[in-house]
C-alpha cells in the first residue's frame, strides 16, 4: 500500500492538558486547550513542506509562547485572517478576535452568542471605481490597471442564523445575519461568497452576497440543480477553511470537502456520498466512495482526500479521482483533523504532522505495486512546481498503462491511450509480430541478442560479469539494449519504504538529483527522439532501439527503482512477454489487435503531417490550433519526422494487407511515406499490380512504373495491365519534366497504332499541353508523317499556337503530303483534295507563316499549287502576280473578283488599285512565254491589236532575268520590220504570244464593281470601238456613286451649319446673363463685401470671391 504521508509527532502535552482545537498557519501551529490556554508552536519548514522529498528524523515543534488566560473556557475552534492580522477563537459560545502578533483581545462579537461552528475565507478581488456594466449586465474582466484588494470573510453559525463578517484591506466593513432552517453542524466555503452548510442529514447552500439559502438535499435525496446559478469565481482564491464543531464531530453530521482538481464538492453523510459542482451547483455523476467505516471528519490535503473513521483510530488517504484507498494509518483515538496546505491530526494530548513524501517517490511506489491508474491519477492532479518534468512523466506512465492493457488483450483501449499521449511509433509497433512491425519487431528478437556492448563483448560476456555495467542500478552509462525486469518476478510490497530509501541512498535529495541527471542524459533522448537509420525506414542503432523500445526501463530509471528492478543484459531478455506483452499474437487475436492498431496509426499519421507542415512553414490556421491544443512538438514522435512517418505508413500498409487488401489502394494513391521495398514486396506478393503502379506514380518513381507496365504488357499472361493501353494511360499523366521517359516508352505504342500517339500528345490535359512542342514535333517526324500533321494541326487549330515555326512546319508537311499523294491519285481524288484544302485554309487564315520560305519550296511547273501560289503572292503584296494566276492560269474570273474584294477592304499597300490591276489584265494582258524563253510583260496598244491577233514575235533576249527586266515591245504596223532585225548570234531566240483581250470579263467587272475603279482609267483602257450600250451599267453605277458622294457632302455641310447656329444661340444666351454687384452684396462663403474684388459667377447665379470659388464649389458638390 502507498505511504503518501508519514505521520511525525510534533507536539506532546502533559497528562493534565487536553487539546481542544488546532490550527496551522504558515510555520506556526496554534493549539487551543480545554483550559482556555493557547500554545503557539513553530513547525520546522522541512517537516511541513509538501515538496520535501522525505520526512527524515522526527523534529518536534518548538514552543514559542503559552497564554494561560487566553480564554475563560475551552477553545473550541481557531482560525486566522492574515490580511486583517486577526486570530479568531470560538470559546464559551462566542467568537473572539485577537491581535495576530500580540494575541491581545480586540473584540468579542456579541451577536455570535450561541456560536457553534465557524469558517473563514480569504481571496483577492479586483474592482474599478465608477465602472459601468456592459449592455448584457456583465462587468468587464479585471486588468492589471484595476485596483486589487483583499477580502476576508468570517461565517459563524449561531442557533438558526449565520453571522457574516467581511474585512476589506484589513478593516472590518460590516456584518449581516442570514436565517437558516436548522443549526449547521459544519461550514464549508466552496466559493469566496458561497458557504455549504452541513446539517444532520441535509445540506444548504448560502449565497452571502444575495443572502439567499437553497436546499441541496431533501430527505437525503438529490433534488436537482441548486436554485439559482453559482456566481463567477474571484480572481484568486486564498485560504478557505472547512470546519465542524467538536460536538458535531463526536455526534456525526453531514460533511463536505472542496476538491480543487475538478472544482467539485464531496458530500458525505454516513456511508453515502455525492458530488456537487462548485461552479454550477449541479450534481455530478460519479461512482460513490465505498467507505469501510462512517467518516467522522473529512478534509483535503493536497492532493488527496483524507478522512478519519468514526472510531477515530484510523486515518484514510484516498485518490481524489479514483477514490481508491491508498493509505491507512492507525492512530490512537483522533479528535482533530486540520487539512489544507499543512495537514495535522491530533488526539487529546498529542499532535502529528502528516509529512507528505516526495511525489517522485510516491509514483515510484505505485509503479512498483503495479498501480498505474493511481500513479497516473496522482501525476495528473499535481502541479508542475511539485514534479520536475511532469509532462514526460505522465506520458511515460500512460504508455506503460497502454502496454499493460495490451498485455491483457484490451487492444482498443490500449491503442486509444497510445494515441492520446502520442507515443513513439516504434514503441507501439514493438508489441506486434514482424508481419506488422517489420524490422521494428525483428530488432527485439535478433539485433538485441547479438548486440555487443561498448567494450566489444557480446551479451553473454556482459551477463557473466557480476560487475558488468549492464547490471548496475540504472545509473550506468552503458544502457545499450537494456530492458527492465522484476527481481525473481516478485514485487517489494512487503519492504518498508524507509528501509528501501536507506538502501538506495542515505540522502534522498542527492539520489533524486542523480535520477534526474540520468533521465536527462540518457532516457529523455530515447523517449523523445531517435537516430535515423541508413535507409530512413527502421532503426538500426542498437542503443537507440533498446532505449526507445523499453517498456518500463525509461520510467524505472527515471524514478530510480534500483531496489526493485535490475538491468538485464541482452541475452537475459526473453520473448516480449517477459515485460508485459502477450507471448504471441495469431489468428483472431492478431486480427483484432491489428484492427485496433489502425486507431493509433491513423491518428499518428495525422499528427505527424501537422507537425511536418509546421516545420516546413506551410502551416494553416487549423494545423496550428491542432498542434497547440494537443501540445505536440517537433520531438514528440522523434527527431526525424520523415523517418517516423515512414514507419507509420509502412505499418499501416501491412495492416491493410493483413485485414483488408482493398484498403491499400487509397493509401498508395495519396501522398505517403511508405517504404519502397516493403510496398513492392507486399503488392507483388498479392498480385496488386495496379496499386503498385499507383504507388510508383505517387512516389515519382516513373521509370520503375513504366518498366513494370512494359513487362506486364509484353507478358503472355493476361492481366488488367496487359497491352499498350496501360503504358499510354500512364504516359498521359507525365509532364514536360519527364519528357525523355515519354519519348522512350511511347515509341512502341505509337508505331503500333497512331491513335496512341494522339492519346499521349494531344490529350486535353495539363500534362499533354506542358510538353515541349518543338521536341515533340522533332520526335514524331521520323516516326509518322500523318501523326506529325495531326499534332501540328492540334497546335495550330485547337490550341491556337501562334509560333511561326509550327505554322511553317504544318504548311511544309501539307506540301510533302500532297506531293506524295500526287503520285498515287488523280487531282479530283479525295486523298489528294483533302490535304490540298487544308493547305489552302492554312494559307488563307494564318498570318504566322513565312510565305517566302514556302514559295521557294512549291514546284514551279505543278498545276496543283496554283491557288496556293496566288495566296502566297498576296501575302507578300504581289497582287498582280496573284491575279495573273487566277486570270491566265486558272481562268477563274469569279475568284479573281473575290480576291479583289478581299484586298480592297484592307489597309494593305495598293489595296485600292487592285480592281484597276485586274481590269488592266483583262484589257491589256501581258505576253506569254513560248519556247524556252521567258514571259514578256509587253503592253499592246488596243488600236494596234486586232480582234483575232495571235501573232508570234521574235525578240532578242538577254540571259535569264526577272520578267520585269524585259522591255515592253509593241507590235509595229509591219511585222516584217520586226522580223528583219538581225539577232545576235550568241543570244538565244525567245518568242512570246499576245493573248486576246477579255472584253467580256472586263465589262462584267465594271458592271459589278465599277464604283471601285476610276472612270477615267477605265475608259482609257477600254478599246475605242466599244459599244457605249455595253458601258451603260458601268456608267450608271459610277454616276450613282458620284451622286451619292455629292449628296452626302451636302448633307454634312447642312448639319454643320445647323450646329453653328445652335452654338451661336448658346453664346448669345450666355452673354445676356448678368449679375448686379451692389455695395451691400456679400460673398456667401466668407460673408465679406464683394466690392471691386475679382469674382466668380456660378450657373445658379451665385457670386463669390475668386479665392472662395473652390470652397463654394466643394459645398455645391456635397
Amino acid at each position: 500500500m502507498l505511504r503518501a504521508f508519514a505521520p511525525v509527532p510534533v507536539v506532546e502535552l502533559s497528562s493534565k492538558e487536553r487539546i481542544q482545537a488546532i490550527f496551522a498557519w504558515r510555520d506556526k501551529l496554534y493549539v487551543g486547550l480545554a483550559s482556555g490556554a493557547l500554545k503557539v508552536y513553530s513547525v520546522p519548514p522541512s517537516t511541513g513542506s509538501p515538496s520535501a522529498p522525505d520526512r527524515g528524523a522526527p523534529a518536534p515543534a518548538k514552543l514559542l509562547t503559552t497564554i494561560d488566560q487566553f480564554a475563560k473556557r475551552a477553545i473550541e475552534q481557531l482560525a486566522v485572517l492574515e490580511e486583517a492580522r486577526v486570530l479568531i477563537a470560538l470559546s464559551d459560545s462566542y467568537v473572539y478576535l485577537y491581535d495576530l502578533d500580540t494575541y491581545a483581545l480586540q473584540e468579542r462579537l456579541h451577536r455570535t452568542k450561541g456560536a457553534f461552528v465557524l469558517a473563514t475565507s480569504t481571496d483577492l478581488d479586483f474592482y474599478k471605481p465608477f465602472i459601468t456594466p456592459s449592455s448584457d449586465g456583465m462587468l468587464p474582466k479585471p486588468s492589471a490597471a484595476d485596483i486589487q484588494r483583499t477580502i476576508s470573510r468570517l461565517v459563524v453559525s449561531a442557533k438558526k442564523k449565520l453571522h457574516y463578517y467581511e474585512w476589506q484591506g484589513g478593516e472590518l466593513i460590516g456584518s449581516r445575519e442570514i436565517a437558516i432552517p436548522e443549526r449547521p453542524r459544519s461550514l464549508t466555503f466552496i466559493r469566496p461568497d458561497k458557504v455549504l452548510c452541513g446539517m444532520v442529514v441535509e445540506y444548504f447552500l448560502v449565497d452571502l452576497s444575495a443572502s439567499t439559502v437553497s436546499s441541496v438535499f431533501a430527505a437525503g435525496r438529490p433534488v436537482g440543480p441548486l436554485n439559482g446559478a453559482i456566481a463567477g469565481v474571484a480572481a484568486n482564491i486564498g485560504d478557505i477553511t472547512s470546519s465542524a464543531s467538536a460536538s458535531a464531530r463526536r455526534q456525526g453530521c453531514a460533511l463536505a470537502a472542496l476538491l480543487p482538481e475538478d472544482d467539485s464538492v464531496l458530500l458525505v453523510n454516513e456511508f453515502s456520498s455525492a458530488f456537487l459542482s462548485a461552479e454550477t451547483g449541479e450534481f455530478i455523476t460519479k461512482k460513490p466512495i465505498k467507505w469501510k467505516d462512517v467518516p467522522a471528519m473529512l478534509g483535503y490535503a493536497y492532493p488527496y482526500i483524507v478522512s478519519i473513521a468514526a472510531n477515530s483510530k484510523r486515518l484514510e488517504v484516498r485518490s481524489p479521482k479514483t477514490y481508491t484507498l491508498l493509505q491507512s494509518i492507525n492512530f490512537p483515538a483522533l479528535s482533530h483533523l486540520h487539512d489544507g496546505k499543512y495537514p495535522f491530526v491530533a488526539t487529546s494530548r498529542q499532535i502529528w504532522q502528516l509529512g507528505i513524501k516526495s511525489f517522485e517517490e510516491q509514483v515510484r511506489i505505485l509503479v512498483d505495486q503495479d498501480q498505474l491508474d493511481e500513479a497516473i491519477s496522482l501525476v495528473e492532479g499535481l502541479n508542475n512546481v511539485f514534479v520536475a518534468d511532469r509532462t514526460n512523466m505522465l506520458r511515460e506512465l500512460k504508455m506503460m498503462k497502454a502496454e499493460e492493457l495490451f498485455k491483457r488483450l484490451k487492444f482498443q483501449l490500449s491503442m486509444i491511450m497510445f494515441s492520446e499521449v502520442s507515443a513513439p511509433p516504434e514503441r507501439v509497433l514493438s508489441l506486434y509480430p514482424a508481419v506488422i512491425a517489420g524490422d521494428v519487431a525483428l530488432k527485439n528478437d535478433d539485433d538485441v541478442e547479438h548486440r555487443p556492448d561498448e567494450n566489444g563483448h557480446d551479451g553473454d560476456e556482459s551477463r557473466s560479469d557480476p560487475a558488468s555495467p549492464a547490471k548496475i542500478n540504472g545509473t550506468s552509462e552503458n544502457i545499450s539494449g537494456v530492458l527492465v525486469e522484476r527481481v525473481n518476478g516478485n514485487s517489494t510490497n512487503g519492504i518498508d519504504h524507509a528501509d528501501r530509501a536507506s538502501v538506495t541512498s542515505t540522502n534522498p535529495d542527492v539520489q533524486r538529483q542523480k535520477d534526474f541527471e540520468f533521465f536527462d542524459r540518457f532516457l529523455r533522448p530515447s523517449i523523445l527522439s531517435s537516430k535515423a537509420s541508413s535507409n530512413g525506414v527502421v532503426l538500426k542503432n542498437a542503443s537507440s532501439t533498446a532505449e526507445t523500445m523499453s517498456l518500463a526501463g525509461s520510467l524505472a530509471n527515471f524514478l530510480s527503482i534500483g531496489k526493485n528492478y535490475k538491468i538485464a543484459g541482452p541475452s537475459e531478455v526473453g520473448s516480449v512477454s517477459d515485460f508485459g506483452v502477450p507471448e504471441s499474437l495469431d489468428g483472431k487475436a492478431l486480427n483484432k489487435a491489428v484492427r485496433c492498431l489502425l486507431i493509433y496509426l491513423i491518428d499518428t499519421r495525422r499528427k505527424i503531417a501537422r507537425l511536418a507542415s509546421v516545420e516546413s512553414g506551410t502551416i494553416t490556421k487549423e494545423d496550428l490550433e491542432l498542434v497547440s491544443s494537443e501540445k505536440m512538438t517537433s520531438t514528440t514522435f522523434g527527431a526525424d519526422l520523415t523517418r517516423e512517418a515512414t514507419v507509420v505508413d509502412t505499418a499501416l500498409l501491412r495492416c491493410y494487407m493483413l485485414i483488408n487488401p482493398q484498403l491499400v489502394g487509397p493509401l498508395v494513391r495519396l501522398p505517403n511515406h511508405c517504404d519502397k521495398e516493403v510496398v513492392r514486396q507486399q503488392l507483388l506478393l498479392h498480385g496488386k499490380w495496379t496499386e503498385l503502379v499507383d504507388f510508383y506514380y505517387t512516389k515519382k518513381l516513373h521509370r520503375d512504373a513504366l518498366e513494370l507496365l512494359k513487362e506486364l504488357g509484353e507478358s503472355k499472361k493476361m492481366s488488367e495491365l496487359s497491352g499498350p493501353e496501360p503504358i499510354v494511360q500512364y504516359l498521359q499523366k507525365l509532364g514536360n519534366e519527364h519528357l525523355n521517359l515519354v519519348f522512350e516508352f511511347a515509341t512502341g505504342p505509337v508505331r503500333m497504332d497512331e491513335q496512341y500517339g494522339i492519346d499521349i500528345f494531344m490529350a486535353n490535359t495539363p500534362e499533354a499541353e506542358s510538353l515541349s512542342r518543338t521536341l515533340v514535333v522533332k520526335y514524331l517526324a521520323p516516326i509518322s508523317r500523318i501523326l506529325t500533321i495531326k499534332y501540328l494541326e492540334h497546335l495550330v487549330f485547337v490550341l491556337g499556337d501562334l509560333s511561326p515555326e509550327f505554322h511553317n512546319e504544318l504548311a511544309l508537311a501539307y506540301l510533302e503530303d500532297i506531293k506524295t499523294n500526287a503520285q498515287l491519285y488523280a487531282l479530283e481524288d479525295e486523298m489528294l483534295q483533302r490535304p490540298l484544302d487544308k493547305l489552302l485554309k492554312l494559307l488563307r487564315e494564318s498570318k504566322q507563316y513565312k510565305p517566302e520560305k514556302i514559295l521557294g519550296i512549291i514546284p514551279r511547273d505543278s498545276s496543283l499549287f496554283l491557288e496556293a501560289k496566288a495566296i502566297l503572292f498576296s501575302r507578300i503584296g504581289e497582287h498582280k502576280r496573284a491575279l495573273e494566276i487566277y486570270v491566265f492560269s486558272m481562268k477563274d474570273y469569279n475568284k479573281a473578283q473575290e480576291y479583289c474584294l478581299d484586298i480592297y477592304d484592307t489597309d494593305a499597300p495598293n489595296s485600292k488599285s487592285v480592281f484597276h490591276t485586274l481590269l488592266e489584265l483583262y484589257l491589256r494582258p501581258p505576253g506569254i512565254r513560248v519556247g524556252n524563253g521567258y514571259t514578256v510583260s509587253s503592253r499592246i496598244s488596243s488600236s494596234r491589236r486586232s480582234s483575232n491577233s495571235s501573232s508570234m514575235y521574235n525578240l532578242s533576249a538577254s540571259p535569264p532575268l526577272a520578267p520585269s527586266a524585259f522591255q515592253h515591245v509593241r507590235k509595229s504596223s509591219s511585222s516584217s520590220s520586226l522580223s528583219s532585225m538581225p539577232p545576235p548570234s550568241s543570244v538565244p531566240q525567245v518568242g512570246y504570244e499576245l493573248p486576246p483581250m477579255n472584253l467580256e470579263a472586263a465589262l462584267d467587272l465594271l458592271s459589278n464593281h465599277g464604283s471601285r475603279v476610276s472612270a477615267v482609267d477605265a475608259l482609257e483602257l477600254l478599246p475605242s470601238d466599244i459599244n457605249m450600250a455595253s458601258l451603260g451599267p458601268f456608267l450608271e453605277a459610277h454616276l450613282r456613286a458620284m451622286n451619292a458622294n455629292v449628296t452626302r457632302d451636302r448633307l454634312y455641310a447642312s448639319l454643320l451649319k445647323t450646329e453653328l447656329v445652335r452654338t451661336q444661340q448658346s453664346l448669345v444666351d450666355l452673354r445676356s446673363k448678368n449679375v448686379v454687384i451692389s455695395d451691400t452684396r456679400v460673398c456667401p462663403v466668407c460673408v465679406k463685401r464683394l466690392g471691386n474684388s475679382v469674382i466668380s459667377v456660378f450657373p445658379n447665379r451665385a457670386v463669390v470671391h475668386y479665392g472662395c470659388a473652390k470652397q463654394y464649389w466643394e459645398t455645391l458638390k456635397q
